[in-house]
Formats: structure tokens, C-alpha cells, sequence
């Protein structure tokens, strides 16, 4: 099930002139048996020829900020945040809820520049917290070496379902 969602015009470039359509398409398919949720924006030129921001925008301060009277946006907005892509996370929901957690030391180690990648900053931050390796279905699990799945509640599966068929 796929839909897409026009959100009227917002104004891109401080011009005082709406001219910038934006769009999010979400989609909710099934892979293996279980529900994956996507979503995703395109913010058009005046003419809507070409994108000029495009894919994973839906919380780019200039849409947030215009778009934040419009119910429907804030729902998509909430569900894109917790959902997207379920079936693609590096780390065990502990995993993830420790660097979320530790953003700052995550920020302070970026800055310093002694790490060649995210990953690797992330990975040093779960050795700390005693969380890189972890038990997942009974085995053994090392952050970022599969995707794992996570579910969508049932209640929010509802509500994904009713945007798509509303």
C-alpha cells in the first residue's frame, strides 16, 4: 500500500512567496511475513520540474516549521520518526536507546576527529556502555553486523493504515 500526500506550498527560500510544493509518499509493504513502513518527502521548484530537496527531509526545519499546523504532516512526521525503515536497524532497541542517550559524548567525539567513521564512534560508545555485543534470539549480536527488524505496534500499524486508506 503506497500513498502520497500534498501538503500545499511552503516558502523554500525566504522569499516571501509560497511557491514550493511538498509532497510525502509513505508506504507500508510486507517482507517475510511482517509489516515495513517507509516514508518519504520531495519539495518542488516553483514550475515542480525538478526536486530541490528530496528522500529523508520530513524533519528539515524549513518543512517542520511551515507545516506544523497540519495534523495529517505531524502524524506522518511522528510515524517516519519511530517506524521508517523497520526493517533496518544496526542495533537492538537497548543498542540504539544508549546512543540516543549519549549523544553528546557521540557529538564530542565526532568533533575530535580521532574516529574514521560514525559507525566506528557508535560502536566505541557501546563498548563503553558494555552494549556492543549483546543476545538476540538466543545468539550472540555485535552492533551493526545484520539489520535487524523491529515491530510496529499494532496501534500504530492502525494508524498507519488509516492514512493510507483515508
Amino acid at each position: 500500500m503506497k500513498r502520497t500526500f500534498k501538503f500545499g506550498k511552503i516558502d523554500v527560500n525566504g522569499s516571501g512567496r509560497k511557491i514550493n510544493l511538498v509532497e510525502i509518499t509513505i508506504e507500508l509493504i510486507e517482507k517475510e511475513g511482517k509489516p515495513i513502513f517507509s516514508a518519504s518527502g520531495s519539495v518542488w521548484n516553483s514550475k515542480q520540474t525538478d526536486r530541490i530537496m528530496g528522500g529523508q527531509c520530513l524533519d528539515e526545519p524549513i518543512i517542520t516549521e511551515q507545516l506544523k499546523w497540519n495534523k495529517t504532516f505531524e502524524e506522518i512526521l511522528d510515524l517516519w520518526h519511530k517506524y521508517h525503515l523497520n526493517d533496518m536497524h544496526a542495533g537492538t532497541y537497548e543498542q540504539e536507546q544508549c546512543l540516543r542517550e549519549h549523544k553528546n559524548e557521540y557529538d564530542s567525539l565526532m568533533e575530535k576527529n580521532d574516529y574514521p567513521s560514525a559507525y566506528e564512534v557508535n560502536c566505541e560508545l557501546l563498548k563503553k556502555y558494555n552494549l556492543y555485543e549483546v543476545e538476540v534470539d538466543g545468539k550472540p549480536y555485535k552492533y551493526g553486523h545484520s539489520w535487524l527488524y523491529w515491530d510496529i505496534p499494532n496501534e500504530d500499524l492502525l494508524r498507519i493504515k488509516k492514512l493510507l486508506n483515508s
